[in-house]
């Protein structure tokens, strides 16, 4: 099965983040300005709206 575009771009974004510890703390405190770093894409996010990464990698916590 062939990634979507976006599907590729997440995946880019994830991979750095499992890699990179600065870039994943990065991410995490600015999502915004971390991908279009990475990227060089400017994310047009609607201004009522909020992005938001969490860490899911906390052994002690349950994510659904």
């Amino acid at each position: 099965m062939k990634l979507t575009q976006e599907q590729e771009l997440y995946q880019k974004i994830v991979q750095r983040a499992w890699e990179d510890a600065e870039y994943k703390k990065e991410l995490i405190a600015n999502p915004l300005a971390a991908i279009e770093k990475l990227t060089g894409i400017k994310l047009n996010i609607p201004s009522d709206k909020t992005l938001v990464v969490n860490d899911q990698t906390d052994a002690s916590k349950v994510y659904i």
